[in-house]
């Protein structure tokens, strides 16, 4: 799977610090905290408590062990981010680090009135007007994988932080708003992915028909139709809820489904390509690597 990573930032020379346990650079915006954090040693059993706001972590360099008390542990991985609720405490380990092999992460603490605003403002405006719908934070989708969405905010972010300017707050407020819908989109994306949607809104009845007619040609008219909305109306809402048009979930559902057949050696690129949807094989390999980074032959190997 392709992974989207956050850009990593000059290290800091290790040095010149008085610990290399989570060393923290800390940068100051409207409303947010971030914090640039580099460890250089292996370490086990680091008690870490996040509080001040909503937390979302991401990795750039480096692996962490994280586990909550009554959870199992997961690695932290750069191409991945968390989302921590206020309060929470984790057992951290950095089994890896050493001066050769940092570990770096970003932290954004966000303050939680301006994230209760934002979700205010979209629930008003861009509500499914339909039970129990609502723009809200998936705690129990607190690990996951970026998406290239997400990964162009975060990196926004962490790029103001670092400038100055007259427009800086105006702008970190605004990336502030883009980066929290990016992050529930992100989530959005993901309940859908494993089938666990955490709405019951107007697009499931589109995300079935995909997963039935896979094979099939698939429209953004006949999507529209399972859902009772127009093409117009249902392509901007869909694209609002997921941050992808329709027909690029198409895609992506089919070569997450080409994936799962090739996972048997037996299977060829080229049966692959039609089990999935695909009619021309090397459209198929285009927008594999698109999306995943590898061909589908490399992907294999």
């Amino acid at each position: 799977m392709k992974s989207y990573r956050i850009t990593p930032v000059n290290l800091s020379d290790s040095s010149k610090l008085d610990s290399r346990l989570e060393h923290r650079r800390t940068f100051n915006l409207p409303n947010c905290e971030l914090n640039i954090f580099e460890t250089f040693h292996k370490s086990d059993n680091v008690i870490l408590s996040y509080s001040g706001g909503l937390v979302v972590s991401s990795m750039m360099r480096g692996k962490k062990v994280m586990s909550v008390e009554g959870q199992e542990a997961f690695d932290f991985l750069p191409g991945q981010s968390v989302i921590l609720p206020d309060g929470l405490t984790m057992n951290v380990g950095f089994p890896d680090a050493d001066e050769n092999r940092p570990v770096q992460c970003i932290t954004l603490t966000l303050d939680w009135n301006t994230v209760h605003k934002n979700l205010d403002y979209l629930n008003e405006r861009y509500s499914n007007h339909q039970a129990p719908f609502e723009w809200k934070l998936d705690f129990s989708h607190q690990h996951f994988e970026n998406s290239m969405e997400l990964v162009a905010s975060l990196n926004k972010l962490v790029n103001l932080s670092m400038e100055e300017g007259f427009a800086k707050e105006a702008i970190a407020d605004l990336s502030l708003k883009v980066l929290l819908l990016r992050l529930l989109q992100t989530q959005n994306r993901l309940s859908v992915n494993s089938n666990q949607s955490m709405y019951d809104n107007r697009i499931q009845p589109a995300i079935n028909y995909v997963h039935k007619h896979l094979t099939e040609k698939i429209t953004v008219e006949k999507m529209a139709r399972e859902c009772c909305l127009s093409q117009s109306s249902f392509y901007q809402y869909f694209k609002n809820i997921l941050g992808i048009t329709p027909l690029e979930f198409v895609l992506r559902t089919r070569i997450d489904h080409a994936k799962k057949i090739m996972a048997d050696s037996s299977v060829t690129v080229t049966e692959a390509c039609y089990a999935s949807g695909f009619n021309n094989v090397n459209h198929f390999i285009k927008i594999f690597k698109r999306l995943e980074g590898l061909s589908p032959g490399q992907y294999r190997h």
